[in-house]
């Protein structure tokens, strides 16, 4: 990987470093300490960033010194967006130091700036797949290693959702058969785990939704064929949640007592947390197919169900670019 981003840098230095800048910039050293100045130029022979500081000195880096991320962040705001060379030579850059989402932004500006390269610029990112694949499961991998499994849970999601016809996902499909419905199986037992022989009795109907909701959800993951498929797995998921949160309704009038009424709060948590999944993944497949305006009417929902969660404002933030720019990994 060093190498092929040395020569990667090399190829486009050229291209994507001024002689001079007139904003302050930031570049980070390999052990996180920023650097704030402006990039002056790279010497291709000793693989130096010229760098003038904040004080007007100037130093030079080795590119060995730096954290590689900085170096793209240094040179892609240099490169028009209408120079569909420059763009897939900086988009091959982002790729290769694992900017993944970056890369696709800049392949999709090199196609609509040149639409005659789109086989090549298809050919880079099958590429930019086949690598963002490979180290979303080193990810997940590494997770297990060190039983930290909604970690790695999370990485695998990501390549079922992202990049469902690399090979990694179909292997991510059978690991999340592994923890999948069992994480989620703890994490209710768990919630319930204080209430009475009676409670628990009266939650049945819900909970049976619920593990119903989980068992499509996960169908619609680990289907051999993701698409249609799985979307209607995810929507008929989707019916048993809301199935789920009615009987937990009728159970907080049941129960009005305090204790009662935090323990099933902390179910209907569980139950929204489940919905509020769903609709993403629908919502990442619904970007898949260019569909934006379908996924952000999904974000919504699950953002209705939760207003401050993270991952749906994160995902949408994510679909109003991939509209405007052409596509997403995440």
């Amino acid at each position: 990987m060093k190498n092929l981003f040395h020569t990667t840098l090399t190829l486009a230095s050229a291209l994507l470093l001024a002689t001079s800048a007139s904003a302050m910039e930031y570049v980070k050293l390999k052990n996180g300490t920023p650097i704030k100045g402006q990039a002056l130029s790279y010497d291709e022979a000793t693989q130096v960033l010229n760098f003038k500081l904040e004080d007007g000195s100037t130093r030079g880096f080795k590119l060995d010194e730096l954290d590689k991320r900085s170096v793209y962040l240094v040179n892609h705001s240099r490169v028009p967006k209408n120079d569909a060379a420059k763009q897939i030579r900086i988009g091959n850059l982002a790729r290769d130091t694992e900017l993944f989402a970056h890369a696709l932004r800049h392949y999709g500006f090199a196609e609509q700036a040149d639409p005659s390269r789109k086989a090549e610029i298809d050919a880079e990112r099958a590429k930019l797949r086949q690598l963002a694949a490979a180290w979303g499961m080193q990810k997940a991998r590494d997770a297990i290693a060190k039983k930290n499994i909604p970690e790695a849970e999370k990485w695998l999601l990501k390549l079922v959702d992202k990049v469902p016809d690399e090979p990694q996902a179909k292997e991510a499909a059978v690991m999340l058969d592994q923890y999948y419905a069992k994480t989620r199986g703890e994490r209710e037992a768990k919630a319930q785990a204080k209430a009475s022989d009676q409670l628990k009795k009266d939650l049945e109907p819900g909970k049976k939704h619920y593990q119903d909701m989980v068992k499509k959800t996960q169908d619609g993951l680990t289907s051999k064929t993701t698409g249609s498929k799985s979307l209607s797995a995810w929507e008929a998921a989707l019916v048993s949640g809301d199935r789920a949160l009615k009987e937990i309704a009728k159970l907080e009038k049941k129960y009005p007592d305090p204790a009662t009424s935090e323990m099933l709060g902390g179910y209907r948590v569980i139950v929204t947390d489940q919905l509020v999944e769903l609709h993403l993944h629908i919502a990442s497949t619904l970007t898949t197919r260019s569909s934006y305006n379908k996924a952000l009417g999904e974000v919504n929902k699950a953002l209705a169900l939760d207003p401050d969660n993270e991952n749906a404002l994160a995902t949408r933030a994510r679909i109003e670019q991939a509209a405007s720019e052409g596509g997403w990994i995440w």
